[in-house]
C-alpha cells in the first residue's frame, strides 16, 4: 500500500528512473520502498519470488528435503 503523494514526490520518483524498467512501476527494494506505507502478505512476493511459499511448495512435493 502505498503513502499518500504529492505530485512533486510522483515526479521526483519519475525523474530518477527506476519505475522505467518495473512490473508495477515501482521497486520496493530501491527508492520506491520510501512510497510504501505497507506490506500485506509476502513482502518476497512484491520483491518477486514469494520464497517461503516457494520452499514449502517444493519440500511438499519432495523436490527438496524438509528442513
Amino acid at each position: 500500500e502505498f503513502r499518500e503523494l504529492t505530485e512533486a514526490e510522483i515526479t521526483a520518483y519519475v525523474r530518477t528512473g527506476e519505475p522505467m524498467d518495473k512490473a508495477g512501476a515501482y521497486g520496493i527494494q530501491g527508492v520506491g520502498g520510501a512510497l510504501v506505507k505497507a506490506v500485506y502478505g509476502s513482502y518476497t512476493n512484491v520483491v518477486g519470488l514469494p520464497l517461503a511459499e516457494t520452499l514449502a511448495m517444493l519440500q511438499k512435493n519432495g523436490v527438496i528435503a524438509p528442513g
